[in-house]
């Protein structure tokens, strides 16, 4: 009866000792689960939970088990910033422990304090006697002598201990923080460079892949006077030559000027005869650039439109997409 009383109140300590564990771990899982965004490891402990709800073992123990296992699967996986993060927490909670434990033994010590007896001026402190030889008793072997951790199983805490925990999960977790906040400003970085490099390359390919149709839209965006056409294939110090050579100040003024002297826009893109002729286009090595002269427009009739529009110095665009913009411009003498 003894016995069977004695196993119960050991197996209630053990689930007493099994929630704060479950505690502790899920806790941890939340924390990891929001610095790397994965749910994968839910999984595992979800699996270890069944496995051993199936051989018959239903105890907090198992979901501790089961939380522990994805931790480990996160942690495994974690930056070394996350496991500063981790072990900063750690060392804080522990810290708050023994600050609690310090703060609760307070009033037991006052107590032991306040039961003393007070002692008179003068009063001799009494004397206890040594003890004889009967009342020797063998000393109780220690059964190890590894330091155990304060606060537990009686071992005590002082205050430094509290302190100096504290004081490293406070470095520890700002070392964690600083280093998330730097991978996430790498990663925004990286991001916002595929971005550029995405950009640039669309840029590109929308550019005008050739002399001919490089004149082609400069031709349109006078006849439809649209001058975002003209000017977006335009680099702003080409833009601004183009400007001062038509007397204005900018290149939509520009645009707009050389559209004021086209009677019927649709029937000046008619009118214009496109490819432009071979001597008409200047090629750079490798095609990396091209000198278009667009001073002698074959218009017919004439009277349709601008048949001048300037020479302009065409150079590949960032990006890789092979379009031209045009870098220079050139008035036609």
């Amino acid at each position: 009866m003894v016995i069977k009383e004695r196993r119960a109140a050991a197996q209630a300590a053990d689930t007493r000792l099994e929630w704060p564990a479950v505690i502790a771990a899920g806790a941890l899982a939340l924390l990891l689960w929001q610095l790397l965004d994965s749910a994968w490891p839910w999984l595992l402990a979800l699996g270890v939970v069944l496995l051993s709800a199936l051989i018959g073992v239903r105890r907090p123990g198992t979901l501790a088990v089961g939380l522990a296992a994805a931790d480990v699967w996160w942690l495994l996986s974690v930056p070394w910033w996350g496991w500063c993060l981790v072990v900063g927490v750690a060392l804080l909670a522990v810290a708050a422990w023994w600050a609690w434990t310090l703060y609760r033994g307070r009033p037991a010590r006052g107590a032991a304090q306040d039961r003393l007896p007070a002692l008179r001026p003068g009063q001799p402190l009494m004397r206890v006697p040594a003890a004889g030889p009967a009342e020797q008793t063998t000393p109780i072997p220690r059964i190890t002598s590894r330091p155990g951790l304060p606060g537990w199983r009686g071992r005590p805490v002082r205050r430094w201990h509290a302190i100096v925990a504290g004081v490293a999960g406070v470095a520890v977790l700002a070392a964690g923080i600083v280093g998330q906040q730097l991978a996430a400003a790498e990663l925004a970085d990286r991001h916002q460079a595929e971005l550029d490099q995405a950009h640039q390359e669309a840029f590109s390919r929308i550019m005008p892949h050739s002399a001919g149709s490089f004149v082609q839209a400069m031709i349109k965006a006078v006849a439809e006077r649209r001058p975002e056409i003209a000017c977006t294939i335009l680099t702003s110090p080409a833009g601004r030559d183009f400007a001062v050579a038509n007397g204005v100040d900018t290149c939509e003024h520009a645009v707009d000027v050389l559209s004021r002297k086209v009677p019927n826009g649709v029937a000046y893109e008619n009118a214009a005869i496109l490819p432009l002729p071979g001597a008409a286009t200047e090629y750079g090595p490798g095609g990396k650039w091209l000198r278009v002269d667009a001073c002698a427009l074959s218009i017919d009739p004439p009277t349709a439109g601008p048949t001048s529009l300037g020479i302009f110095q065409l150079e590949l665009a960032a990006g890789g997409g092979g379009g031209y913009q045009a870098t220079g411009f050139t008035k036609c003498s």
